[in-house]
């Protein structure tokens, strides 16, 4: 929204060319009261209108939609957990049934555990109940029979084991043919002793005196989850216990895989736990085992690997303390991870079997369509409101137009754009403002073009000029450069002054070029001058290739220093590397003068003074007991060798390849131990 500064009329305005001469104006004080462009003033009322009208639908159809979500989420809600519930008895009404039936068996001696015969009945209950992994039966004197399945995911092989004190309590395997019929005798799954006597379910099944079903445990061959409902067997006459029949049951793999069948919205959960807090079954495709072989154990819900189901489990520890309170069906809405969810909480008993089932349902997976028909809804109010904007600026536009180009003609003017020309209005008093404007503007443009014109010409000489001092400003630094190193030539350009600096540690080269003096003798001068220079011109490549220094050059001596002005740890390598390239260099240049060249290269590490010293013709330079032995390394060198100090030896030794020399007499030094620098390693 605009606001512009009320503004005081000009009297000289061109206003006052308006035949209306009585026309009075506003006071001079101004107003305090803010003012509006007339196009805001058009526009902002309507979109206000249809923005309100939208939000308010929109909200109101946001709401509703929650409240039929909440309606749609308990429905389902109850509606699965009726379907799981409704299987799991289904389930555990089976295994009772099939112990009943053995049982009566057992007692009129239709099932003979001490022959192991009696088989074929539970064969064909094995055919009619595929969830069933194992039928047998036990009695006190530790014999056993029964018909399990040899592979869980292979349900077709049904085989026979029996185990009694004749066979060591051993359990002995058959297989079936078609029919039912015992055939060949295979491997046994486990050649431990198994003893009915010692097994959960028969203990619980005689201290009980009842159907009773066993806690989830694993499988005494399979290692697979199992549940086992046992049934007591009592003699019919004296009453006496005689053993008991039990039923194992995949109960946990059966619900896991009908609860995955199950729609549980787009990304809903199901699971069954105990009131230990342990895993029964799981929609989700995750294991319900942790560890491996013997110590394999069960799940906590509370260490699932689905975030869901976890969070959910935590939430109802922190909420019960106590899973076993939970004694009615329950409805949740809680929120996890920024995500609310419904819940339903539905107890399972049957027998002493205690179980919670546990539904787990994003809101997200209900409110996409509230979410679309709200996006839908902001949709149309933006495309309203669009609509609303683009009218009521055509509107202003038309009205405000004329209004609009005076003023922007008017703050062009005084930015400084002269080039304005108004067109004419079907307004009476706007078209001789207009006119009038014309007319002002046309004069100003003629006073300020010759301006323009003499600024031009003195804006070109000052171009030209500065130009010219740009250029030599560039060649000065370049022939600065040549002459001292960069960070010497910054620090005179910056203070004036490069006082004397004092390195711990550099490596100083001398080269000088054998036999110079008697071919200056024997060559023109320009020439021997032009080949100099060649030589030189490559040693310079060389210290910018390694990041060496380049000190002067004496005749045809050449010096050059590593690890300043800016130290380095690798100086003494660099002079190093650069002698053999200069060595190298020159031996390409045979017959390039006539004769042959040699090289005589010393090199020296040690301390050095290196500075600019005077006011006039000032050079880099450096100082010290380092440089004069350097020099010696050259002139007591030998025609095409590299000769080294000691010191300089230490910082070589490992990486290049140096014979020894020998002490030689050095002037001014005496006896020193020197080496020839061979090559690289």
């Amino acid at each position: 929204m605009g606001i512009i500064p009320p503004v005081r009329p000009d009297p000289q305005s061109p206003d006052h060319l308006s035949s209306d001469s009585n026309s009075t104006y506003p006071a001079t004080i101004p107003s305090i009261r803010p003012k509006f462009h007339l196009r805001t003033t058009l526009v902002v009322p309507v979109v206000l209108q249809i923005s309100t009208a939208f939000a308010l639908i929109g909200l109101i159809s946001y709401q509703s939609g929650q409240r039929a979500v909440k309606d749609v989420a308990l429905q389902l809600r109850a509606e699965l957990t009726n379907r799981i519930e409704e299987k799991l008895a289904s389930y555990t009404t089976a295994p009772h049934a099939i112990n009943r039936i053995n049982a009566s068996d057992l007692i009129e001696e239709n099932i003979d555990l001490p022959a192991a015969t009696g088989e074929l009945q539970m064969w064909q209950q094995m055919q009619i109940y595929p969830a069933i992994s194992y039928i047998y039966c036990g009695n006190e004197n530790g014999d056993f029979l029964g018909t399990g399945r040899l592979f869980p995911e292979d349900r077709s092989r049904v085989i026979l084991q029996f185990s009694n004190p004749e066979t060591n309590f051993i359990r002995r395997a058959f297989d079936f043919d078609p029919k039912g019929n015992r055939t060949q005798e295979i491997e046994p799954l486990n050649k431990r002793p198994f003893d009915p006597r010692s097994r959960p379910w028969y203990k619980a099944a005689k201290s009980t005196g009842a159907a009773v079903w066993s806690e989830i445990y694993l499988d005494f061959s399979t290692l697979l989850p199992t549940v086992t409902a046992s049934l007591p067997v009592y003699d019919e006459v004296d009453g006496r216990f005689i053993g008991a029949c039990a039923t194992d049951f995949y109960l946990p793999q059966e619900l896991s895989n009908f609860m995955q069948t199950l729609q549980i919205g787009k990304t809903g959960t199901a699971f069954i736990i105990d009131r230990s807090g342990s895993l029964v079954a799981t929609s989700a495709q995750e294991p319900m085992l942790k560890g491996t072989g013997e110590n394999t154990t069960r799940l906590l819900a509370v260490d699932s690997e689905n975030s869901r189901i976890r969070d959910t489990a935590r939430f109802l520890q922190t909420r019960s303390r106590d899973l076993n309170q939970i004694q009615a069906i329950q409805q949740l809405d809680l929120t996890l991870n920024g995500q609310r969810q419904y819940v339903q909480i539905v107890p399972f008993k049957n027998l002493n079997l205690d179980w919670l089932i546990v539904l787990v349902i994003p809101e997200a997976d209900f409110m996409a369509t509230i979410y679309e028909n709200t996006r839908y809804t902001i949709f149309l109010a933006c495309t309203a409101l669009a609509a609303a904007i683009i009218l009521g600026i055509w509107t202003a536009r038309w009205i405000a137009s004329p209004l609009g180009q005076f003023t922007q003609a008017s703050e062009d003017m005084a930015a400084g754009n002269l080039e304005q020309n108004l067109r004419p209005s079907r307004i009476f008093e706007l078209d001789r403002l207009g006119k009038s404007f014309n007319y002002m503007a046309a004069q100003l443009r003629a006073s300020l073009e010759s301006l323009r014109l003499a600024n031009e010409e003195l804006e070109e000489r000052v171009e030209k000029r500065t130009l010219q001092l740009r250029q030599e400003k560039e060649r000065s630094e370049q022939l600065l450069l040549n002459i001292l190193p960069a960070e010497i030539a910054e620090r005179l350009k910056q203070t004036n002054e490069s006082p004397a600096e004092h390195f711990a540690e550099a490596t100083i080269l001398f080269a000088d070029i054998v036999g110079f003096t008697g071919l200056s003798s024997r060559m023109e001068p320009m020439q021997l001058v032009a080949g100099l220079n060649q030589i030189f011109s490559a040693f310079d490549h060389l210290t910018e290739k390694y990041g060496l220094e380049k000190i002067k050059t004496i005749g045809d001596a050449y010096m050059v220093v590593g690890g300043l002005p800016v130290a380095r740890p690798d100086h003494a390598q660099a002079i190093a590397s650069m002698a053999l390239d200069m060595l190298a260099h020159i031996a390409t240049l045979d017959g390039a003068f006539g004769e042959a060249l040699e090289l005589r290269i010393g090199i020296n590490t040690g301390s050095v003074i290196a500075g600019v010293i005077g006011i006039k013709k000032f050079t880099y330079d450096l100082w010290g007991d380092a440089v004069n032995v350097a020099s010696r390394m050259e002139s007591h060198g030998k025609p095409g060798y590299i000769q080294v100090t000691e010191a300089t030896y230490q910082h070589l030794k490992d990486l290049y390849v140096l014979e020894p020399r020998g002490s030689v007499q050095v002037k001014g030094r005496g006896e020193m131990m020197t080496y020839w620098l061979v090559g690289r390693r």
